[in-house]
């Protein structure tokens, strides 16, 4: 009886061992044929895009003492990732009762967005990271010094030219509304990696914005026409 009963045991044993066998070499299997496919599909050009920042139109309403333009152009890499570079050009003249602004200037952001869309490969929902630079001048005239004890008097601070560095995450969305035409918004974070001139904060920063610290919240609204490429 005991044999029979230790028979039992060591035959169930033995089938649980074969099936865990088994099945480990068919996952083994089922990775190498992904791994396989993985590396039958490099990636391939989809399409270029170019666009416009439409959301510095705005700038003529809410802040008229500024005019900004902005435009892009990415690589289409397989509908997962994207090579991005943006660039752009601001002017601000603000005038005060104590004071005159005049800054302009331009800037250039480079960096790569990933898709994390699979089910609609044509559009697009991800994340993104830039290096942003801004080159820009900027003076102030006609500042007015106010005094209780002494004459009121009157001074002003030359041309000034800076470089200025930042790094950029986004977290957006691209719909295409039309074929081959695009329609999409980020939200961004930016943080400053350069410092800034304590004694002559810039007003407005080309490409990174009005500056009130560190780091700066943001949103951008794009319209893109991308060239097809490789489209099915």
């Amino acid at each position: 009886m005991k044999k029979a009963i230790l028979k039992y045991i060591f035959s169930i044993l033995f089938l649980s061992l074969v099936c865990t066998i088994a099945r480990g070499q068919e996952q083994d299997q089922n990775d190498e044929l992904f791994v396989q496919e993985e590396i039958k599909e490099p990636l391939q050009l989809k399409g270029i895009s170019f666009g416009v920042n439409i959301g510095r139109f705005s700038d003529y309403v809410f802040k008229p003492e500024r005019v900004s333009y902005e435009g892009a152009f990415n690589i289409n890499l397989s509908n997962k990732y994207f090579g991005i570079i943006e660039a752009g050009y601001a002017t601000t003249n603000l005038n005060k009762d104590n004071y005159n602004y005049l800054s302009e200037g331009y800037f250039i952001k480079a960096g790569m967005d990933k898709n994390l869309l699979k089910k609609y490969p044509s559009d697009f929902l991800g994340i993104g990271f830039r290096i942003g630079n801004s080159q820009f001048s900027h003076s102030a005239s006609n500042i007015v010094i106010e005094s209780e004890r002494w004459e009121t008097t009157q001074t002003s601070i030359e041309n000034e030219s800076h470089s200025f560095y930042w790094l950029e995450a986004s977290f957006g969305l691209k719909g295409e509304i039309f074929k081959n035409v695009y329609l999409g918004w980020s939200a961004l974070v930016k943080i400053n990696v350069s410092g800034i001139d304590k004694d002559f904060i810039p007003y407005n920063i080309p490409g990174f914005g009005k500056y009130s610290g560190s780091i700066k919240m943001g949103v951008n609204y794009y319209i893109y026409y991308q060239i097809p490429f490789n489209r099915k």
